[in-house]
């Protein structure tokens, strides 16, 4: 499997919690994971992605790779972390939203 690859079914994992393909495929409408959840392997999906940058960074420095496969992971890894903190300051908005509504 390419990084492209992986990196396409990671969003499409994220985009689609609740269900995902494997429900799709079985025909299963069931309740899907919790938002604690869907926030932990989100986290875990930007911490693999910037591993992996690290990872093609030590490689070009060791002259194993190829340089567009580092820019590649980089630019990937550098979206990826917009997105965890354009993700981390909504959830702050809307938590200070929810201190903000009268009871």
């Amino acid at each position: 499997m390419t990084r492209i690859t992986d990196a396409i079914s990671a969003y499409t994992n994220a985009a689609n919690p609740l269900g995902g393909a494997d429900r799709a495929a079985k025909g299963d409408d069931g309740i899907g994971t919790d938002f604690a959840s869907v926030l932990k392997d989100a986290a875990k999906m930007a911490i693999g992605t910037a591993k992996g940058a690290e990872q093609s960074s030590l490689s070009a420095v060791a002259g194993k790779a190829d340089i567009r496969e580092v820019v590649a992971a980089v630019a990937n890894a550098e979206m990826t972390l917009e997105t965890v903190v354009n993700v981390r300051d909504k959830v702050i908005n809307a938590y200070n939203e929810i201190l903000r509504m009268p009871i």
